[in-house]
C-alpha cells in the first residue's frame, strides 16, 4: 500500500470520491502495526523531498493517533503511546524535532503540533522526557536556524496551552525568560515575535510566582505594553496577541493591576481609537474582562475590599469611548458580525451589570440626543445603548426610563433601515426580559401587535420577535400557580397560529428562526391560563403529527441531520410542556405520545434524547399508575440513557426520570429496580462520569426508597455504604478557593440529606421501619460534620435540619439520647432563630424539627 498516495487522497486533492477509501487504508495500516505506521508517518513528515501537502497530512495523521476530543479515546491513545517500545518513541520524537529546522512552514508547524501532543502525554510521567523543555529553551538561545527558533516557540505555546500546569511549574522561569526575550522589539523575526507572544498568553496561568515578583512583573508588563504599539510592533497580529495577553492578565492577576492601570487605560483606548479592528476589539475586550472580574468579586461580597472598582473609576471616559464605537456599524452589517459596534454593545451590557445605577447618568445623554437622529447609525446606536443598560440599574431608576422609551421603540419597529428595526426588536425583547411590567400593564397590545408584524419580516428580525414573545410569556410561567385567565387569553389562538406559520416559513432555517419560533410556542403553552386549556389540548395531535413527519424527512448531510434533530427536540419539548400543563388531561393521548417517544429514542441524537426523556418524565407525572403499561417497552431506553457516561447530560436527565417513574408507579417499579440500581451504583464508581451526575444519583436512591418502601431493603446495605463514602468527601486546600467545587459539595451534601430522608420515610410506613435504625449513627455523624463546615450554604443547611426532624419523626424515643446531643440541639436552634425574612425555608424547617424534638423529649411519638 502506497502511504504517500493514501495521504494525498485523504486530503481530497484528487477529488472527494477518494477520501473514504484513503481513510480506510490509513486505518488499516494503523490497526495492522501501529508503531510501524507512526514511524512511516514521521518519516514522511520529515522528508524534505515530499510535497508540503503530504508532509502536513502525515503530521496530522500522526497527531490524530495521539489525541482525541473524546476523553476516553484520548486516554486509550496515551496509554498506547506509553506502551510502545522506547526506541520507537525516541526515534519518532527525534525526527519530529528535526523537522523544526525545515524551511517548509507547513511541515514545521505541523511538527510543532505533533511534538506538543507527545509532550502532553510524556511530561505526566517523570523520567520519560525530562530534557524536552530544557532542550527547547537551549535552542531558543542557540538556534540552528530561524525556522527552528520559530517552531520551538510555536511548540511551547501548544505545550503551555494543553499540559497540566503542575508538569510545567518547575520550568516557568526558563519559559518566561525565553518568551519575553523573543517578544522584544529587538527581535528582527516577526514570526518569532508572534509565536513568542502566543506562547506567553498560554503560559500565564502557571507563572504566578513570577507575577508575584514586582521586578519580573514590571519587566513583563513593560514588554507587553511595548508590543501593543504600532511604532515598535509593525504587525497587527502581534499587537492583537499582546492585547490578548493583557486581557488574560486582567482576569488572572487582577490584584496586581493597580500600578499599571494608567498605562493600560491609555494603551487600550488608543487601540480602540487608532489601531486596526482586530487590535481595537481586544482593547474593548480588556474592559469587558475587568467587568467580569469585578462583577464576580462584588457578587461574592458587595463590600469586597479586593475590588478596585476600575470600571467605575473609568466609567465616564469608557462610556464615551463605547458610544463612539456604537456608531461604527457596517452599512450592510451581517447578523453575527463582530465589530467595534457589537463589541461595544456587549461591553456596555457588562458595564451596566458592574456599576448598576452609575451607568445611567453617563449613557442617557447619548441616548436622548440620538434616539431620533436623522442619521440611522446614531438612531441604531442609541437604541442598542438603551438595550445594553437594561440589566444592572435598580428598578426605580430604569423602569421610568423604560416607560418613556417604549413608544419610541414601537415607532422604530417600522424604521426603513434593517439594522434599526433589528436592534429595536432586540431591545423590546430585552425590556420584556428584564423589566416586563411596563409592557404588561401599559403597552401590552401595541407591543404584541408589533411582534406579530415582525414575525413576517426578515428571518433575523422575526427570530428576535419570537424571543420577545417568549420573554413576555415567561412572565406567567409558574408551575405552582394556575391563572383562570390572563392577558394573552383573548389572542392565544391567533398567536399560536402566527408562530406555527412562522415555523413553516420556507426561510425558517435562516437566523435560527424555526427553533426560535418553537421556543416561543413552548413558552406560550407553558404560560397558558385555565381558559386556554382547550386550545392547548387541541394542539396535541398537531404536535404529534409534526413529530411523526420528521421521520420521513430525507437528509443528505450532517447539517440537515442536525436541523431535523433540533426540530424533533423542540417538538418533544412542546409535548413535555403540554403534559406538565394538562396533567391527567393528556391521558387520552398518552398512548400515542409514548409511541412516538419510543420512536424518537431509536434516533442517534443526544439533544433529542434529552428532550424525549424529559417528556416521558412529564407523561409519568401526568398519568401516574397508568404509566405501568409503558414501562416494559420504555425500560431498555431508560437503561441506555443511564449508561450514557460520555453524554452526561442525558445520563443526568435519565436519573431524574427514574424519580418521576418511581413516584408514578410506587411498588410496581420493583421488577425494574435490580437493573436500575446496578447501573446507578456502577455510575457512582465510574471515575470518568461527570461529577455533576453523582449527587443526582444519590438523591434518586431516596426517590426509589420512598416509593417502593420495604422492598428497598435488599439494596440498603450497599447504598448506605456508598452514602457514607460520599459523606466523607471534603475540599482540599486548593478546592476551598474554587467556587464551583464549593457549590458542588453543597449540592452533594444536600442530596445526601434528601436521600436519607427518602429512605427513612420509605421504611417509616412499613413493618421494616427499624431496618434503618443501625444507620442512625452514620446519619448523625454526617450531620455533626456539616455543622462545622463554614462553606455550608442555606439550602444544604435546611436539608440538614430536615434530616434531624425526620430522625425524630420516624424513630422517636428509640434514639432520644442521641438527639439530645448539644451539636444537634445547636443546629436546630440556629434554624429556629433564623428569621422568616432571612430565610423562610430554614425558619420553617427549624420550627418543625424543634416540634419533633419536643415530642421526643416529652416521651410522645412524634406525628
Amino acid at each position: 500500500m502506497d502511504l504517500t498516495a493514501a495521504l494525498i487522497n485523504s486530503t481530497g486533492m484528487n477529488g472527494p470520491e477518494h477520501i473514504m477509501e484513503a481513510t480506510r487504508q490509513l486505518e488499516q495500516l494503523a490497526s495492522s502495526n501501529m508503531p510501524m505506521y507512526l514511524a512511516s508517518l514521521v518519516t514522511a513528515l520529515s522528508d524534505e523531498n515530499k510535497p508540503d501537502a503530504v508532509r502536513q497530512q502525515a503530521g496530522l495523521q500522526l497527531k490524530n493517533q495521539l489525541t482525541s476530543r473524546d476523553e476516553e479515546k484520548k486516554k486509550r491513545m496515551a496509554s498506547q503511546w506509553i506502551a510502545m517500545d522506547a526506541n520507537t518513541r525516541n526515534t519518532i520524537k527525534q525526527q519530529v524535532i528535526s523537522t523544526f529546522e525545515s524551511s517548509h512552514k507547513l511541515a514545521r508547524q505541523t511538527a510543532a503540533q505533533v511534538c506538543s501532543q507527545i509532550a502532553v502525554i510524556e511530561l505526566k510521567h517523570p523520567g520519560m522526557w525530562d530534557d524536552l523543555i530544557p532542550n527547547l529553551l537551549h535552542f531558543i538561545q542557540n538556534p540552528r536556524n530561524e525556522f527552528q527558533k520559530e517552531s520551538i516557540l510555536t511548540c511551547l505555546g501548544y505545550i503551555c496551552e494543553e499540559s497540566e500546569h503542575s508538569t510545567l511549574q518547575e520550568h516557568s522561569n526558563g519559559i518566561l525568560t525565553a518568551v519575553a526575550q523573543t517578544m522584544r522589539k529587538e527581535e528582527p523575526n516577526l514570526e518569532v515575535r508572534y509565536q513568542a507572544t502566543v506562547a506567553l498568553s498560554n503560559s500565564l496561568e502557571f507563572i504566578k510566582g513570577n507575577m508575584d515578583n514586582e521586578r519580573e512583573r514590571n519587566y513583563l508588563m513593560s514588554i507587553l505594553c511595548e508590543a501593543t504599539q504600532p511604532g515598535t510592533t509593525p504587525e497587527a497580529r502581534i499587537r492583537e496577541a499582546a492585547m490578548e495577553c493583557l486581557c488574560r492578565i486582567a482576569t488572572l492577576y487582577y490584584d496586581k493591576l493597580r500600578p499599571y492601570m494608567q498605562a493600560l487605560f491609555q494603551v487600550t483606548f488608543d487601540a480602540v481609537r487608532k489601531d486596526e479592528l482586530r487590535v481595537g476589539l481586544q482593547g474593548i475586550e480588556f474592559w469587558s474582562s475587568l467587568c467580569d472580574m469585578e462583577m464576580e468579586l462584588l457578587t461574592e461580597d458587595p463590600n469586597n475590599s479586593s475590588c478596585e472598582n476600575y470600571v467605575k473609576g473609568a466609567l465616564k471616559h469608557l462610556v464615551d469611548l463605547l458610544c463612539e464605537c456604537l456608531v461604527k456599524q457596517s452599512d450592510d452589517q451581517e447578523e453575527d458580525e463582530w465589530n467595534l459596534a457589537t463589541a461595544a454593545g456587549t461591553c456596555l451590557c457588562l458595564c451596566a451589570q458592574t456599576t448598576h445605577n452609575e451607568i445611567v447618568q453617563h449613557v442617557m445623554p447619548f441616548i436622548a440626543n440620538n434616539i431620533n437622529n436623522q442619521d440611522w447609525k446614531y438612531r441604531e446606536a442609541a437604541t442598542l445603548a438603551f438595550g445594553s443598560i437594561l440589566d444592572g440599574p435598580e428598578e426605580h431608576v430604569i423602569v421610568p426610563l423604560v416607560d418613556q422609551a417604549v413608544p419610541c421603540m414601537l415607532e422604530h419597529m417600522s424604521d426603513e433601515r434593517l439594522l434599526v428595526k433589528d436592534t429595536t426588536t432586540w431591545t423590546i425583547g430585552r425590556i420584556a426580559e428584564c423589566h416586563p411590567e411596563p409592557i404588561i400593564t401599559k403597552y401590552f397590545q401595541p407591543v404584541l401587535e408589533a411582534f406579530g408584524r415582525a414575525l413576517a419580516d426578515q428571518p433575523r428580525i422575526a427570530a428576535k420577535a419570537c424571543w420577545g414573545i417568549q420573554n413576555i410569556c415567561n412572565y406567567w410561567d409558574d408551575d405552582d400557580q394556575s391563572n383562570a385567565t390572563y392577558p394573552l387569553s383573548g389572542g392565544f389562538r391567533v398567536l399560536v397560529e402566527a408562530l406555527i406559520k412562522t415555523i413553516d416559513r420556507k426561510d425558517a432555517n435562516e437566523s435560527n428562526l424555526r427553533s426560535s419560533a418553537y421556543e416561543a410556542l413552548n413558552a406560550l403553552l407553558a404560560s397558558a391560563a385555565d381558559d386556554c386549556m382547550e386550545l392547548v389540548t387541541q394542539l396535541i395531535p398537531v404536535v404529534i403529527q409534526r413529530l411523526e413527519q420528521t421521520f420521513g424527512i430525507g437528509v443528505s448531510n450532517a447539517s440537515e441531520k442536525q436541523e431535523v434533530s433540533t426540530v424533533q427536540g423542540l417538538l418533544c419539548g412542546a409535548l413535555q410542556v403540554i403534559a406538565r400543563k394538562l396533567k391527567e388531561g393528556i391521558k387520552p393521548y398518552a398512548d400515542k405520545m409514548m409511541e412516538i417517544f419510543l420512536k424518537v429514542f431509536e434516533t442517534n441524537s443526544t439533544t433529542v434524547h434529552e428532550e424525549s426523556l424529559l417528556a416521558v418524565g412529564a407523561v409519568a407525572n401526568a398519568v401516574g399508575p397508568d404509566f405501568e403499561k409503558y414501562v416494559a417497552h420504555f425500560a431498555q431506553f431508560l437503561y441506555l440513557g443511564l449508561k450514557q457516561h460520555q453524554e452526561y447530560q442525558v445520563c443526568n436527565i435519565a436519573v431524574g426520570v427514574v424519580g418521576d417513574i418511581a413516584l408514578a408507579l410506587g411498588h410496581k417499579l420493583a421488577p425494574y429496580c435490580d437493573e436500575i440500581m446496578t447501573i446507578l451504583l456502577e455510575n457512582l464508581r465510574n471515575i470518568d462520569l461527570n461529577r455533576d451526575v453523582k449527587p443526582t444519583i444519590i438523591a434518586c436512591f431516596g426517590d426509589i426508597a420512598l416509593n417502593i418502601g420495604a422492598l428497598f431493603e435488599k439494596y440498603l446495605s450497599v447504598v448506605m455504604t456508598v452514602m457514607e463514602q460520599a459523606s466523607k468527601v471534603t475540599l482540599s486546600e486548593e478546592d476551598a478557593q474554587d467556587e464551583d467545587m464549593i457549590e458542588y459539595l453543597n449540592t452533594l451534601r444536600e442530596n445526601i440529606c434528601e436521600a436519607y430522608t427518602g429512605i427513612m420515610q420509605g421504611f417509616a410506613q412499613t413493618e421494616r421501619k427499624d431496618a434503618f435504625l443501625p444507620y442512625v449513627p452514620q446519619v448523625l455523624e454526617f450531620v455533626q460534620t456539616l455543622s462545622r463546615d463554614q462553606n455550608l450554604n442555606a439550602s444544604a443547611f435546611r436539608a440538614v435540619v430536615g434530616v434531624i426532624g425526620d430522625l425524630a419523626n420516624v424513630f422517636g424515643a428509640k434514639i432520644a439520647p442521641a438527639l439530645q446531643n448539644e451539636c444537634i440541639q445547636s443546629i436546630v436552634m440556629k434554624a429556629v432563630q433564623t428569621t422568616e425574612d432571612e430565610n423562610d425555608a430554614i425558619h420553617q424547617a427549624g420550627e418543625w424539627t424543634m416540634n419533633q424534638l419536643r415530642k421526643v423529649s416529652e416521651g410522645a411519638r412524634p406525628e
